[in-house]
């Protein structure tokens, strides 16, 4: 009698939870929404479909770029302007990825089709130096009322050591980025013209995603131990990464 009745509840048992796994697929199955993303541009051309729930991949364009251009993504529209007010919102990242959510917006009849995001090297502004900090204090001890005081440090450094013209200094940019290591390391590589950071981590490159050319931790910073990194050749960006990393180059931050 007793196993009788634990067979009896061991196949009601089963019938719910296969009811409630196909409601379930069910449910998933009608919230789900999809489309083809076709990358215009491409040799060849790729198609990928991508739906709520899973995403595609893009394919690298960059190796077909002409060097007086800069890649930055594929969008949807027929023209794209640095200038634009909302640029950084007119395409899909370069970062071998896309999503539903990112064109859905653009669909029709199922599909999509986007074009290569290259822009004129003369259309983006040219910076003497571009500085990226790590604004999130917590972590990388850097808040900017120190980012003030050592920019008055970099400055002077720059014009005694490689003779920084007034047009020079005015042309700098030191940024600060915040979020996650993750998606602060996305917003450097979006902007693409970084020449050094600071306050980061040991994983600006691997977790951050952040090319780097190199890096040097043990820099005390607001009390915390953090890296530097240098991200470009430039002649300006070497002198200024070996700066950082004598006694006199930090002093500001620690």
């Amino acid at each position: 009698m007793k196993n009788t009745f634990k067979k009896l509840i061991g196949a009601i048992t089963f019938f719910l939870v296969s009811i409630t796994t196909l409601a379930g697929c069910s449910i998933i199955k009608g919230l789900e929404k999809s489309c083809d993303v076709t990358f215009e541009g491409g040799d060849p051309f790729t198609t990928t479909h991508v739906t709520t729930f899973s995403n595609g991949l893009t394919p690298d364009y960059k190796t077909l770029i002409d060097p007086e251009y800069k890649f930055f993504g594929w969008t949807w529209l027929e023209e794209v302007h640095f200038s634009d007010p909302n640029f950084d919102k007119e395409y899909v990242p370069a970062n071998g990825i896309v999503r539903y959510d990112d064109v859905k917006d653009y669909v029709v009849d199922g599909k999509v089709t986007l074009r290569p995001c290259i822009i004129s090297r003369d259309e983006i502004p040219h910076y003497y130096l571009v500085v990226g900090w790590y604004a999130k204090t917590s972590t990388s001890g850097l808040a900017q009322g120190q980012i003030d005081k050592w920019t008055v440090d970099l400055h002077a450094f720059l014009r005694a050591e490689m003779s920084a013209t007034d047009e020079e200094i005015n042309n700098i940019s030191i940024r600060g980025y915040d979020g996650d290591v993750a998606s602060m390391g996305g917003k450097v590589n979006a902007d693409g013209d970084v020449d050094v950071l600071i306050g980061v981590g040991n994983n600006i490159n691997s977790t951050g995603n952040v090319a780097i050319k190199e890096k040097q931790g043990n820099i005390t910073m607001g009390g915390k131990s953090r890296y530097i990194a240098r991200l470009t050749d430039y002649a300006v960006s070497i002198a200024v990464y070996e700066w950082l990393k004598t006694e006199a180059g930090y002093a500001s931050l620690a």
